[in-house]
């Protein structure tokens, strides 16, 4: 049986019975699928799909209860009142990556991943001491920093790193901390110690790193300081130097207590001040 129209009704009349029944099965609609998102946010809680197990490893400085401490905190609560935020599918994987880098200096990186249904996994890189940052002058004994191989300063150190690691000072602003800063961007902390390598494979052996941002100084074993600008190359400025040394014109090993500074910032010369004068090479 099909339906008929009613002849009774005008053409106006047609419509707003058409409105209604629009609005009618909107509002069904709506209905359900408000009963569908409530149902599936009280579900999102239920303790058969929430994380209840967090797996750190990787980490050696870093504490576990501080990185569950984040992770905990970042799963709290709701998405938009809804859903829950420790729902083994919903949890906010990212944020907590972001905060545990942001907030956990010592972390270089991290992973995070499923191990089963309830249970994630947390896999720490974290940062390791490559030198010590200890100031911005050199003048001034101050509590060092480490600082990993890319330049960042992450953690304070302990009291005994000074006697291990180069120190590096000068090129930081201290008013908000040193941690989080870098004493020298990625690309010139590569090649600073690069040069520092090469220095050593010469017996030249560099103890302290300091850089005002013109001028790098490097403090030698011995006493000796060399000082060279910063450049774009600075394979070149030393290559004078390394001439130098392996032509014995400049003699590094048994007169380098004579020596007070070398100074590279002059084209195809080197500067060399001794203890009681200065030579020119």
């Amino acid at each position: 049986m099909s339906a008929t129209r009613n002849p009774n009704l005008g053409p106006s009349q047609v419509r707003a019975r058409k409105r209604r029944l629009f609005w009618i099965r909107f509002y069904i609609v709506l209905f359900f699928v408000f009963v569908i998102i409530f149902g599936l946010a009280i579900f999102s809680g239920n303790e058969r799909v929430k994380i209840q197990t967090i797996i750190v490893s990787g980490n050696a400085a870093v504490s576990s209860d501080a990185v569950l401490a984040i992770a905990n905190r970042d799963m709290a609560g709701r998405y938009w009142y809804l859903f829950s935020r420790s729902n083994s599918l919903l949890f906010p994987r990212f944020q907590i990556k972001k905060d545990l880098l942001k907030e956990i200096k010592t972390i270089s990186d991290l992973d995070i991943s499923w191990e089963n249904w309830q249970q994630i996994s947390i896999v720490i890189t974290e940062r390791r001491p490559h030198s010590v940052w200890c100031g911005n002058d050199i003048r001034v004994e101050e509590d060092c920093f480490l600082v990993d191989k890319n330049g960042y300063i992450y953690s304070e150190a302990p009291s005994f790193s000074g006697s291990i690691f180069i120190k590096d000072y000068g090129n930081v602003s201290t008013s908000t901390g040193a941690v989080g800063q870098y004493f020298l961007s990625r690309q010139i902390y590569s090649q600073i110690f690069n040069l520092v390598d090469s220095l050593d494979k010469n017996n030249i052996k560099v103890v302290v790193i300091s850089f005002d941002g013109v001028d790098f100084r490097f403090v030698l074993e011995s006493g000796t300081t060399i000082v060279f600008a910063n450049k774009a190359s600075f394979d070149s400025t030393f290559q004078n130097l390394f001439t130098a040394v392996e032509t014995k014109n400049l003699d590094l090993d048994t007169s380098a207590d004579s020596i007070s500074y070398i100074d590279l910032r002059f084209d195809n010369k080197i500067v060399v001040g001794k203890k009681q004068n200065e030579i020119k090479q």
